[in-house]
């Protein structure tokens, strides 16, 4: 998908769930893993084995970071996406924790070795960016990938102090905030799950889906119910009834039932070798149509100026790695331009 803002179309919201992320946090054995394995054609990454009681539950323990990234690669094959819609991160606490202990063992000590104790022994706090860099990345390529995802917490009671000083309490994820403000980035839905009495004092699990002082929630979309008997069928119900409204109120034509994708990663269609070669006939042309002598004296400087904005000074193109193929696209696209 290249970019070209002059065929835009406009933006259609999908009733179908599995084009969406959400996050369920709650109070223990409120339903938040079983109510995720309903999502259809679920797989479920238990970094915590709270599925045993679960019959049919599509399941692969993760016991550190290294084999959640196995995981990833294997969910780009089409085998992968034909088996599978949705991707259930059970629990995002102990995801982060393998990650950061991923960081921590890969960082490299002054002496040369690699390993620390802990992320703030790396020094000018750059551990803590390099954790949510990874954890961000690794989320986001789900999603990139046309993956629905489902993103599981523990809910706390903490404590906040206001602007004036005054102490609150607010219940929250148990996840580390650095990480609770990347999932709530990117997810449509967050979702708070506990056990209240009805008026008849009977027990029941409710899903609360817009956020108060007293407690996290949220939803992008404008007209979701405060709360809902907490269920996947009622959560579908809930959402496709909160887009009917919104459709009503903005013409049924931004609307549609097919998945939607809105964190489709363009950068995987860049190819380094084609854009190498391309760069390099580019060059060639140029050479070809000028000659050496006008080539050196007028286009060659007006080269190196471009290659030197996206590569810094002095850098070349065949220097360049892989991970560098967005420079080069951009780099590219500039010498396109010269040349018209």
């Amino acid at each position: 998908m290249a970019i070209d803002i002059f065929n835009i179309q406009p933006h259609q919201v999908s009733y179908n769930l599995k084009g969406y992320s959400v996050f369920f946090y709650g109070d223990p054995k409120t339903g938040k893993t079983t109510t995720a394995a309903h999502f259809p054609h679920s797989l479920l990454l238990a970094f915590e084995k709270g599925y045993m009681a679960i019959p049919g539950i599509m399941a692969q323990p993760i016991n550190n970071w290294a084999e959640f990234k196995k995981v990833l690669r294997q969910s780009r094959e089409e085998k992968a996406k034909q088996m599978f819609e949705t991707i259930i991160i059970d629990t995002a606490d102990r995801a982060y924790d393998y990650v950061t202990k991923y960081i921590c063992d890969n960082a490299k000590r002054s002496d040369g070795s690699f390993g620390v104790d802990s992320i703030s022994d790396i020094p000018f706090g750059k551990g803590y960016g390099q954790v949510a860099q990874e954890f961000d990345e690794s989320l986001r390529s789900i999603v990139q990938m046309g993956y629905g995802l489902v993103l599981i917490s523990h809910a706390t009671d903490k404590t906040f102090t206001d602007e004036q000083g005054q102490e609150y309490n607010k219940i929250v994820p148990t996840l580390d905030k650095r990480a609770t403000n990347i999932v709530s980035r990117m997810t449509d839905i967050i979702g708070y799950s506990r056990v209240v009495t009805n008026d008849k004092g009977e027990l029941e699990t409710k899903l609360f889906m817009r956020g108060t002082p007293r407690y996290m929630a949220g939803s992008r979309f404008k007209y979701t119910p405060e709360y809902i008997d907490f269920s996947y069928d009622n959560l579908v119900k809930a959402i496709g009834e909160a887009i009917d409204k919104q459709a009503s109120e903005d013409g049924k034509e931004y609307f549609t039932e097919e998945k939607s994708n809105a964190y489709q990663d363009t950068t995987k269609e860049l190819d380094f070798d084609e854009l190498v070669s391309t760069f390099n006939d580019i060059v060639s042309g140029i050479i070809e149509s000028t000659g050496e002598e006008k080539f050196v004296a007028e286009w060659q400087p007006k080269i190196i100026q471009i290659t030197d904005k996206y590569l810094g000074r002095g850098n070349k193109v065949n220097q360049c790695d892989r991970n560098q193929v967005e420079a080069i696209s951009l780099i590219v696209s500039d010498l396109q331009d010269l040349v018209k």
